[in-house]
Order: C-alpha cells, then structure tokens, then sequence
C-alpha cells in the first residue's frame, strides 16, 4: 500500500475514531468489492474510500446527542463567525446512495447500503445485509424511505456504520430518515468553561429555524463532545429555545459587548491557520481540499467594490471585494473576488466598506476550458468600517407604452 493512503487511512481513523486496523480493513474491503488491486488502481481506490468516509463522517454525532438530560447540556457563551444555511442532508445522501446503487446494485446490497423489497401476496419480503449476514424478513409495510426500482421492487436506504471507534451506532442497519435538516457554523467562545474555537452542528425540524446572526455575542445551551475535540452539537428543540443574543438581556444581566476590534484579534488569534490574503485564495482553495468539510473554511478581508442586492435563483446576492494595498494588474486578470450572500446574511454597509468575511471558496471553469478565479460562498460577516450607502435591491418596473 502506498504510504499516501496510509496517511489518509491514519486520518479517516483519528476523525471517525476507529482502529486503524478496522479503517484499513473497510479499505480493503471497497478494493475487494470493486475489484481493485490496492496499489495498481490506488486512484480510484482512493476516491471510493473517500466517499465512503464522506457518508460515514457526515452522520457522525456526539454520543448523547438525542439526550437532553442536565447533565449533558452545556451553555456556550461568544460568536459564531459563521453559520452556514440548513440543508436537507438527508435527501442528499439518499440521492447518493440510489446512483450508488444503480451502478452496482450487488455491491450495493453486500456492502449493508440498502436493503430491497419484493412484493407477495399481502406483504413484502425485505432483504438486507446485517454483520456480513443475510436476513430476510417479512413486513406489512415498507419504512417512508423506500424507492421503486423495478416493477414490484424496492430499495430502502440503510445506515451501514456499525461502529465509531469504540461506540456502537445505534441506527446500524436500519432505514435512513428520507429527509434530515442539518446546519454548520463555527463558534469561538466559552463552553463549559473551556474558551475555544468550536465546530458546530445541529440536525432535525429545529435547525431549519437556527440561524443565529454572526459576529453577535449570544449564548444558547449545547452538548459538549465527550471525546474532548472541539465538537458541539445542537439538540432537539432546547438549542434552538435557549439562544438569547446578549443585547436583549436585561442591562444588569447583560455582558460587555465585545468592539469590533476585539472580535476581530479574537478571530485572527484563534483562527490564523484559516486566513487567507486575498491574492492567495487560488492557493488556498487548492490547499484545503483534503480537510474536513468543517475545518474547509476561509477567512479573509478587503474592501467592497461593488454590491448586486438583486438575488439570484437560490435568494444569495453578490459583491466584489478587492485588497486596495495589493498591485492592481491591469491585464484584466483580476479585479476582485465575487463573494455570494445568503438570505440569512445581512448586507448593512455600502461600497468603500471594510469587511471581514468568513466563507468556502468554489472554483469553476470558463467556456474555454480554463480555470476562473476562485469565489467564495459567505457564511459570515463583519463590517470593520461602514462606508458609503446601504445599496437597495433593484426591481424592474414594466413600462408604460400605452401613453399617446
């Protein structure tokens, strides 16, 4: 085995925290699966393991995540610097697991990702790989997430983890959640009297709603991650109850609020190794992409250039931000960074402003083939220095030709 895939087995373990051996076992078994040879077809191997770390990774959740009981529930006090949008991770997997499927349906099967279903007289015959084991059972109705594949058959998805590390999953082998809301952000503050950056998640009906704003000092109540990373985790409906932004506290109980200047160095402090100057962000982009999809974020800063309040498809508006300290080429090869907006981030500042932004960086590719400057998709704000006018979304209105 080459020792590049050593190293990413290694890491896969530490963030699943499993046994090496058993990350290098499922290795394995996906070159098996796929008739691989693990050295010869190292590439496609790798992508495989990747996807499989992807799924497995993405419904890792602290131990006591569904307990809501005192002793677990932990108040956070600080910012998050970024709150991504709730997204329906749920149908998203879903949609994976069904290509997974119909590209290779046995493996599929062998390898615990679904289960499929037959119709009978009354009744449907439910089949499924459990611990290397085939079990067929009989059932009167088949779970929400079932999907017709062929004429009288069925796939249902299945959660295929057994284990993370030492922790037994206890959803092992039984149907997928056909739709499961899930929110991201990044926290820096107190949590349990520990001050910290903090990764942040929050899954089900209640994260739909839980879009705190960034760079304000709040606090809400929270599960810690046992397992002492800098992991917490929202939790049923009590995270999204307890967020109280420290402004609308009543003025003895309320905290110093922090100058923009102290969240800022704050930031910077406890973040440096995700800042980015903006000329760098190609670099960057390229930089990041074997991380974890929380730790892929971007800090940056720089001043705006230009605002378009009016959204796109998907709501998000769009400004330019450029460094006015760098060299200006004038080749055309870069004028500014595109920066996208969500509905949920506020645009309170106009041109000239100063701005700190905090986003993902995406890259796309021009008619011709060649590769476009990197964008960044804004998960956070903070306007260092207000300049200018608040920038009012255009609306076309439709002319009067009817006027002789």
């Amino acid at each position: 085995m080459e020792e590049n895939m050593r190293e990413e087995i290694s890491k896969a373990a530490e963030k699943l925290q499993m046994e090496i051996a058993d990350v290098e076992a499922k290795y394995n078994e996906i070159c098996t699966a796929n008739n691989l040879d693990p050295t010869e077809d190292v590439l496609l191997a790798r992508s495989l393991f990747r996807q499989w770390f992807s799924g497995a990774y993405q419904y890792k959740d602290a131990p006591a995540q569904e307990t809501s009981g005192g002793g677990f529930i932990k108040k956070a006090v600080g910012f998050f610097i970024s709150v991504n949008e709730p997204m329906d991770m749920g149908a998203r997997l879903n949609e994976q697991i069904i290509k997974e499927y119909n590209r290779d349906p046995t493996n599929a099967f062998d390898s615990g990702r679904v289960a499929t279903a037959i119709i009978t007289e009354g009744s449907y015959v439910v089949s499924r790989m459990y611990k290397g084991e085939r079990q067929d059972k009989e059932v009167a109705e088949l779970p929400e997430n079932n999907h017709e594949v062929d004429t009288g058959k069925w796939i249902i998805p299945l959660d295929n983890i057994q284990a993370y590390g030492e922790r037994e999953n206890r959803t092992y082998g039984k149907p997928l959640p056909a739709s499961q809301t899930r929110m991201q952000g990044v926290f820096i503050g107190d949590v349990d009297g520990e001050s910290n950056l903090w990764y942040f998640s929050y899954k089900g009906t209640s994260a739909k709603n839980f879009t705190p704003r960034t760079f304000k000092l709040l606090s809400f109540d929270c599960i810690k991650d046992s397992s002492g990373a800098q992991r917490m985790y929202g939790f049923k409906t009590g995270t999204l109850e307890s967020l109280k932004y420290n402004s609308d506290v009543e003025e003895e109980d309320r905290l110093p609020e922090p100058s923009i200047a102290d969240m800022q160095n704050y930031t910077m402090e406890v973040a440096m190794d995700n800042y980015s100057p903006l000329i760098d962000l190609n670099r960057y982009h390229s930089s990041v992409s074997e991380k974890n999809f929380a730790e892929r974020f971007v800090i940056t800063d720089g001043t705006v250039t230009n605002i378009n309040m009016t959204p796109n498809t998907i709501g998000s508006r769009r400004l330019t931000i450029t460094d006015v300290n760098s060299d200006y080429s004038y080749d055309g090869s870069w004028a500014g960074t595109t920066c996208w907006v969500p509905p949920h981030l506020d645009i309170d500042f106009g041109i000239n402003s100063s701005i700190l932004v905090v986003g993902r960086t995406s890259q796309g590719r021009n008619e011709d083939g060649s590769m476009r400057d990197v964008a960044l998709n804004l998960s956070g704000v903070l306007c260092i220095n207000n300049m200018g006018v608040v920038v009012e979304p255009f609306e076309a209105e439709e002319e009067d030709l009817d006027w002789f």
